[in-house]
């Protein structure tokens, strides 16, 4: 039997007995299917972006071969296969999967699952192979596809590699593609690979000098004429090709704008879904003639980190003033009203801006997460634009040039929305490849296929980064409570993208603030902070506090839930919105979950209290950060 062939044999019943051997170690039911069995080298094996953040497993191989081999399968996987083995509820297992990070006993856990196929695959090779071969598990580390260097010897260096691939399924859970990665060198399938090209490369640059024959010519004419034309630097900017830049990109925006929908949803205090992404190349005339035609709001989005530049968001007025009024829960018919009317203003204008200023987080976290380059978005300001009075000659929105568009429909219970639309300059993300004059399309039939590319990812490894994992994490502290000390986390990802207006020195007395939605729950807090002399002024969620903000200094501001959930985070955006330096503010309330501590401190929170709470515990609140007026 040829030596390839052989290789497919073992591989192949290792992986069928997979399944068995890890189901019988979590006790359920495990499933392996679609085997592929290939060679390729470490460049077309990350090739695909929408690769999901990834656990590598590093095994050592010994025996008549000696070197290293690896295990990658999505981290959503590995949090199920280990919160599995170790029995924790399922919605702890759901809660660890969204995160997006192996830790503590859950990483443990996957480690005994991975020196099970460690196990599985060495057997396949005893039983099998004619040579020994023994695979160890060693270590696990994390990935993130899209910022690996192919170049570098980082989580492995370029070669030619044996891959073994098999879906997982666990009781009808799809855990997504497990590969078994060994270097074509251990199997003696060096001549096998399919990169040949490669290695005679690799031989001429170690063993024939003639490379630095050309350089060594080039001193013969002037040095100085010689060193601006040094081609050294050329490589560090070098641009990709347009698709591979384009598909890198379409794959960040579809997992952004899935994390649109669960953000700005959970904000809202009721489900947005997204839906019929489409993501193209475009024109400024081929936009407000094709794309944007209703009377919308202008979004701008400041761009900085390794590209510096400007995006928008345009959406149609009613759009705006159904989720701006929903933000700060006007009535339904009120919200009705004004989408009729187009009465885009005050409030409900202020609440968009924090939907907007959450869009830019998400943007800039998912961009973080996943792009190869440091790119940051925050929000400034926005503008009316009504396309039919557009002037294409002029700069204003923004200047003619090529564009990248990611669009999508919105829909959310009871409004009939439309589109979003997020445009952004094409260099920004090195799409430079012209646009075709009045279309969207590029010159290649295949690059036309790339832009109409839908919410749906190929393959097993594109799914959404879920939003949990974006969020800041708090200090260490226990799943069912808040963190030991919530104060060090920071402001909220919102707070700097908030335009600030001119402040003046309020004329009135300090006070404090308390924010509640029920009366009884605010009196404990009106007890202690009057009789440490302190001015309170409690309100409801639904009263107005800019008035407040402007004619007194305020001092801190308690906003204290009877129930933590949708109501007092839609308050804490309010209090955002006001357009004023906020004070501190600590949020109240009973049953903290981890996730609810991370979106309260998201939304301003300086620090978090457990209620009911003791005079104490409110009087070290209140020493800890209300200073006191002289």
């Amino acid at each position: 039997m040829k030596q390839r062939a052989l290789i497919d044999v073992v591989c192949k019943a290792g992986l069928q007995k997979l399944a068995g051997e890890v189901g019988a170690l979590l006790g359920q039911m495990l499933s392996c299917s679609d085997i592929k069995l290939r060679t390729c080298s470490k460049e077309q094996l990350f090739s695909n972006p929408a690769r999901e953040k990834t656990v590598l497993t590093r095994m050592s191989v010994s025996g008549d071969r000696e070197g290293n081999c690896f295990l990658l399968n999505p981290i959503s996987s590995a949090a199920i296969l280990g919160g599995t083995l170790i029995m924790l509820p399922e919605d702890m297992i759901k809660e660890a999967t969204q995160a997006g990070s192996l830790e503590g006993e859950i990483n443990d856990a996957f480690g005994e699952v991975a020196n099970i196929i460690a196990g599985v695959m060495t057997q396949a090779f005893v039983d099998k192979y004619p040579k020994a071969l023994r695979f160890v598990k060693k270590t696990t580390e994390e990935l993130i596809p899209t910022k690996i260097d192919l170049e570098s010897d980082a989580p492995f260096p370029p070669g030619n590699y044996y891959v073994a691939s098999c879906e997982m399924t666990i009781d009808e859970t799809d855990l997504g593609i497990f590969e078994f990665v060994v270097p074509t060198l251990i199997f003696d399938l060096d001549e096998a690979a399919p990169s040949q090209a490669e290695a005679p490369a690799e031989k001429a640059d170690e063993s024939a000098p003639p490379a630095p024959a050309a350089p060594q010519k080039s001193p013969a004419p002037t040095p100085e004429t010689e060193t601006p034309t040094i081609p050294a630097p050329e490589p560090a900017v070098k641009k990709p090709k347009f698709t591979d830049a384009k598909k890198l990109v379409d794959v960040v925006f579809k997992t952004t704008i899935g994390q649109i929908g669960e953000e700005i949803g959970a904000l809202l205090g009721q489900p947005l879904k997204c839906s019929d992404t489409q993501l193209v190349m475009t024109t400024k005339e081929e936009l407000f003639s094709s794309h944007c035609l209703e009377k919308s709001i202008l979004t701008r989005m400041k761009v900085s980190g390794d590209k510096k530049g400007t995006g928008y968001l345009l959406t149609q007025i009613p759009d705006a003033i159904a989720m701006g009024g929903t933000l700060i829960m006007l009535p339904d018919d009120q919200i009705a009203e004004q989408m009729q009317t187009g009465e885009f203003e005050g409030e409900v204008s202020d609440a968009f801006g924090e939907i907007a200023n959450i869009l830019a987080g998400s943007l800039t976290q998912v961009f973080l997460d996943r792009y190869p380059r440091p790119l940051r978005f925050v929000r400034t300001d926005s503008e009316t634009v009504v396309p039919t009075k557009v002037d294409l000659t002029s700069d204003q929105p923004f200047t003619e040039d090529n564009y990248y568009l990611a669009s999508f429909a919105i829909h959310m219970e009871e409004y009939e929305l439309h589109r979003l639309l997020l445009i952004f300059p094409a260099e920004l993300f090195d799409l430079d490849a012209p646009v075709a004059s009045g279309a969207t399309s590029q010159s290649s039939p295949a690059e036309q296929s790339e832009q109409t590319a839908t919410s749906q990812d190929e393959g097993g490894w594109g799914q959404p980064a879920p939003a949990e994992a974006t969020d800041p994490v708090p200090a260490a502290g226990a799943w069912g409570g808040p963190p030991a000390d919530p104060a060090t986390v920071g402001a909220p990802s919102g707070a700097e993208s908030t335009p600030a207006t001119p402040e003046t020195a309020p004329a009135g007395p300090p006070i404090v603030i308390i924010l509640s939605d029920q009366q009884s729950s605010a009196e404990p807090f009106v007890e202690i902070l009057s009789s440490a002399s302190y001015d309170c002024r409690v309100l409801s969620f639904q009263e107005d506090i800019k008035q407040l903000l402007q004619q007194h200094q305020v001092l801190g501001i308690f906003l204290v839930m009877a129930q933590v959930g949708e109501k007092g985070f839609a308050a804490a955006i309010k209090l955002q919105s006001a357009g004023r330096t906020l004070p501190p503010l600590i949020f109240a309330g009973e049953q903290w979950t981890r996730s609810a501590v991370l979106r309260a401190v998201k939304y301003g929170a300086r620090d978090i209290l457990v209620t009911p709470a003791s005079n104490d515990e409110i009087q070290n609140k209140v020493s800890q950060h209300f200073k006191k007026a002289s």
